[in-house]
């Protein structure tokens, strides 16, 4: 059996979208996942739902795996073929132990790679408004670990070069600090030096606390001020107060679980990061025609009906997918097409199809009749996320329903299990299509959920569906920090932040 490999990657400070280009690709490439406790469980939305996952963290006195049992699974993973990911927080040379890892691979011949991730050390205290480097201060950076192994317990750290440094970044020290303090005071820092700890830092949970080196034991224990901190001793640390630019955008600290149906990263949760809030993007999936109705979905004589409606992106996209998957001359196609809302029209004219007719917004089959110019007896092929039906309406016109295009939230996607629905502090959407499986993942209290709704026929959609409490941007994702300034300033701000 031919040999796998073992890919050491960083994952970054926290913040998913700080991984690196390389990292993506090797947990696109992985068979197995073995990640820690700091690793962003957004990571796992690279991964391919077939990949196996390993959670190993660790805290303080509490290891999921001791660490030759991950060493043994690393190795095992790879002799048994495998693409084996040990996705390790921040950057695995980090105080990250990628170092003896990787000598344990060596030593039973798996092949190894590192790909560097960005270290907190260095991310985490630019996110609190602290560059670590500034020529008024300082000229040089220390980082240093609070946190002594047993097998380097008796190396005491150079307490005298330490104090001397302008700059420390200690990793891991929250529980040694009130050693760390009296240590540095002892061998001559002065007790004024400002100290900032900042606890999950780059993600939407970010905390800093800042105070005197003389005190700042005492700060951080009548804080509850807990670990994981990165901790920042030096005179750096008085920029925070001009340059916070993270804490102090006007999203910062809110949750959203944004859902849509679009291709590529929808335009609303980038919005949405620019103003500050820590977006979740839910996965979805397309359910199989099979399982909504029976196959094959779409009639055989699809291509004679005068009229064919389509009432969304989705439903566009099932419908080409279906003639390409047979073989059908879009030349052939007969009907005249007509798009019930915008989203339906760009999602046609992205196919080179122009329709005859664009509808204000998505439509009920019975509107259909008085909404399209029909004769008497003409049918009209309505493709709808709506469970499918014929009816026969007044001078004899026939509309067919066809259900195709549904989504549904994803329960199987390797990230699911840390998409927890009371996590949110609201939900956001650009998409109708999208409304249905939000309300799956939201659970069963879906209409108590605060939903921003992005785009007139995305709101008017989840009016129909009986969401209790909507807040509306007509002017889609691009007008979306306008529209929070408009609420701000008019106070209508207040309940998103409740």
């Amino acid at each position: 059996m031919k040999t796998g490999s073992v890919l050491f990657v960083g994952a970054g400070p926290g913040d998913p979208k700080l991984l690196t280009i390389r990292g993506m690709e090797a947990l696109q490439r992985a068979d197995v996942v073995v990640y820690d406790r700091l690793a962003n469980p957004l990571l796992l939305t690279h991964v391919r739902e077939d990949a196996r996952l390993v959670y190993c963290g660790k805290e303080a006195d509490l290891h999921t795996l001791p660490q030759d049992e991950i060493n043994l699974l690393l190795v095992r993973e790879a002799q048994s073929g495998h693409t084996v990911v040990r996705l390790k927080g921040g950057d695995p040379s980090m105080f990250g132990r990628v170092g003896e890892e990787a000598q344990v691979c060596l030593a039973h011949g798996v092949p190894f790679e590192i790909v560097p991730g960005i270290t907190s050390g260095m991310a985490v205290p630019l996110y609190a408004g602290i560059p670590l480097t500034y020529r008024e201060y300082n000229s040089s950076v220390a980082f240093v670990t609070g946190h002594l192994c047993e097998k380097n317990a008796g190396k005491k750290p150079d307490w005298a070069a330490l104090a001397a440094l302008e700059t420390l970044v200690i990793y891991m020290g929250v529980k040694n600090l009130p050693r760390i303090k009296e240590q540095l005071l002892i061998h001559g820092k002065h007790p004024d030096t400002p100290v900032a700890l900042v606890r999950w830092g780059t993600l939407g949970k970010q905390k800093t606390l800042t105070g005197r080196l003389a005190s700042i034991d005492r700060t951080v224990a009548e804080a509850g001020f807990k670990a994981p901190a990165i901790i920042v001793i030096g005179e750096v640390v008085r920029l925070r107060d001009s340059l916070d630019w993270y804490e102090s955008k006007p999203l910062f600290g809110q949750r959203v679980a944004v859902v849509s149906a679009r291709t590529g990263e929808p335009a609303l949760a980038l919005a949405l990061e620019r103003l500050g809030a820590e977006v979740w993007p839910i996965p979805l999936h397309g359910q199989s025609s099979s399982s909504l109705v029976a196959d094959p979905w779409l009639p055989d004589d699809f291509a004679v009906y005068p009229w064919v409606a389509f009432d969304g992106e989705q439903q566009a996209a099932a419908f080409f997918q279906e003639l390409a998957k047979r073989r059908f001359d879009l030349r052939q196609l007969q009907a005249k097409i007509a798009a019930c809302g915008q989203q339906a029209a760009r999602a046609l004219e992205e196919r080179g199809i122009y329709p005859q007719l664009v509808l204000d917004a998505p439509s009920r089959s019975s509107d259909l009749p008085h909404a399209l110019p029909l004769k008497s007896g003409e049918r009209v092929l309505h493709v709808s996320a709506e469970e499918g039906t014929a009816r026969l309406f007044a001078r004899g016109i026939v509309i067919h329903r066809v259900q195709a295009g549904v989504l549904e939230w994803n329960k199987a996607h390797p990230a699911a299990k840390w998409f927890a629905p009371d996590s949110f502090d609201w939900f956001a959407a650009d998409d109708p299509d999208a409304l249905v499986p939000l309300a799956q993942f939201a659970g069963a209290d879906w209409q108590a959920r605060r939903l921003l709704c992005v785009g007139g026929e995305t709101s008017g959609r989840a009016k129909e569906m009986g969401w209790g409490e909507i807040v509306a941007c007509a002017n889609g994702a691009g007008g979306l920090g306008e529209w929070l300034d408009s609420l701000q300033a008019g106070r209508g701000v207040a309940h998103l932040y409740s």
